[in-house]
């Protein structure tokens, strides 16, 4: 059913996707400004937009999928309104070329800031949004989205800046994401670090059976939890004690060191807490949070790795922090004194899928998790104790 998402949903929503988008995916700060400059440029227009399943949308109807690609630090505190429209009108064009019918958006992954930029597409174009995105967390690169582990085209993309320098990427082969990838990156480092990214025009029957349908439902519902549970010491315990997802809390601490190098596109790096329990934590990430350890003496013992969610809230912020209390904090906003609370969240199912026997949703990791110096198997949620 047509369901319309007003203000306070579009919020609940950038909330949600914050703390599902594992530490990537952009600063729930960063939707909240884009919401805020929507407002600003559209004064007699309430924030409003139609939020539909797939099996609403026609045969032969598309939908594209808008979001930002670049170093999560760089776009901290950018307008990306323009970036996204840019990237957005020249797919339009390319998707009449193919005779194909553009005429929904929806969100490459969660987060705080690329779930709310396809928003930001059905707002000003008046397209109705779908209730789904390609990754069901946030991830570092096309070729881990599980739009591709599941089969779904990367070709052709779209690339924008916000004065609309344009590029093109279509490729022999559709299906080659890790191409896709370098090419995208470069354009994005030639663009500052940041660019608008639209392709994947994806079917009804691409979103049923690849990738994770009632997304935007579901981190709406998480949003709601997070911003109205009094208790901000308790926020994903009240999560899964609701069973809004499948969550554990894998401890609690002051952040004692948050180490990030921007290169090539990506935030690299680590965050150090120490933890009430005595322990240490460790949160390896390449713009998502790829693994979390915990240690003694400096030796630190893996507790689980991507796919499966590795998140973080405010529990104490810092003097002069945007992030307050209780806000689930990506890696552009956690900051070294803050404490926090790291959690665990199951990830779909559909990325379990592995039709081929062959690992794909683990294999397309291992580069990433080459970077981090991680050479084990994959460590799933349920192994948590």
């Amino acid at each position: 059913m047509i369901r319309k998402l007003n203000e306070e949903a579009l919020i609940n929503v950038i909330w949600g996707a914050t703390l599902l988008g594992g530490g990537g995916g952009g600063s729930l700060q960063s939707g909240l400004d884009m919401l805020e400059s929507y407002k600003k440029a559209h004064p007699d227009k309430a924030p409003e937009l139609e939020l539909i399943t797939y099996d609403e949308m026609l045969e032969g109807e598309y939908a594209a999928v808008t979001a930002g690609m670049g170093s999560p630090q760089a776009i901290v505190g950018v307008d990306f309104s323009q970036y996204a429209i840019n990237a957005f009108e020249l797919l339009q064009e390319m998707a009449k070329r193919e005779g194909k019918n553009l005429k929904y958006s929806i969100p490459v992954e969660l987060g705080g800031f690329n779930t709310f930029v396809p928003m930001l597409i059905s707002l000003v174009k008046g397209i109705p949004f779908i209730d789904a995105d390609g990754a069901g967390r946030a991830v570092p690169a096309l070729e881990t989205l599980l739009l591709h582990v599941n089969g779904c085209a990367t070709s052709p993309l779209a690339m924008a800046n916000d004065v609309n320098d344009k590029i093109t990427i279509e490729l022999a082969d559709p299906y080659n994401a890790p191409l896709a990838e370098k090419l995208g990156r470069d354009v994005c480092i030639e663009f500052g670090m940041k660019s608008g990214l639209s392709g994947w025009m994806v079917s009804k029957e691409d979103i049923r059976d690849r990738i994770v349908d009632g997304s935007i439902t579901l981190v709406e519902e998480v949003g709601k939890v997070f911003r109205n549970t009094a208790d901000k010491t308790m926020l994903l315990e009240t999560l899964a004690e609701k069973g809004t997802v499948e969550a554990k809390v894998i401890g609690k601490g002051k952040v004692e060191k948050v180490f990030t190098d921007m290169s090539g596109g990506f935030d690299y790096g680590y965050v150090l807490v120490k933890g009430e329990d005595g322990a240490d934590y460790k949160v390896d990430f390449q713009n998502e949070n790829l693994l979390v350890s915990k240690g003694e003496k400096g030796t630190f013992t893996p507790l689980m790795t991507v796919p499966d969610i590795t998140c973080m809230y405010c529990i104490q912020t810092i003097p002069g922090s945007s992030v307050k209390v209780g806000m689930p904090v990506s890696n552009a906003d956690v900051k070294e004194g803050m404490v926090v609370g790291i959690g665990a969240i199951k990830v779909n199912e559909k990325w379990f899928k592995d039709e081929n026997h062959d690992k794909k949703w683990w294999t397309v990791w291992k580069e990433y998790m080459d970077n981090i110096k991680y050479t084990g198997d994959n460590i799933p949620f349920d192994h948590l104790k």
